[in-house]
């Protein structure tokens, strides 16, 4: 079972600042930071270009893509997520069979036009 809140708010709803290196234990659960960086499209859906999330245990990347946009509430993503590609500790994975692990770091890059 994982646990995802942002970094300013705890399993509580109480605002806390979780050191995002160290991890903090909520209960018997630790919880470690993913950090997720948004790039070009996918910063402008997001709002944000960084935003760092609790993680308690193992995820499967495609779940925590499906819950990515109702975490940061920016229901947009969602359509950006479905055609971008994403580096996970800057090694390209698939959304299918990729794992995010507490103390990732998630890059999601949405294609890009030009050259």
């Amino acid at each position: 079972m994982s646990t995802e809140t942002t970094a300013s708010e705890n399993a509580a709803g109480q605002n806390t600042a979780p050191d995002a290196d160290a991890g903090t234990t909520t209960g018997a659960v630790t919880v470690g930071m993913v950090t997720v960086r948004f790039y070009a499209g996918a910063a402008e859906a997001a709002g944000t270009e960084e935003r760092q999330l609790a993680l308690s245990e193992d995820q499967g990347l495609d779940e925590f893509l499906a819950r990515l946009p109702e975490l940061i509430e920016a229901p947009s993503l969602e359509r950006v997520c479905s055609r971008s590609s994403f580096l996970v500790n800057g090694v390209r994975t698939k959304r299918e069979s990729g794992t995010l692990s507490p103390g990732d770091q998630l890059d999601v890059l949405p294609p890009f036009a030009g050259g």
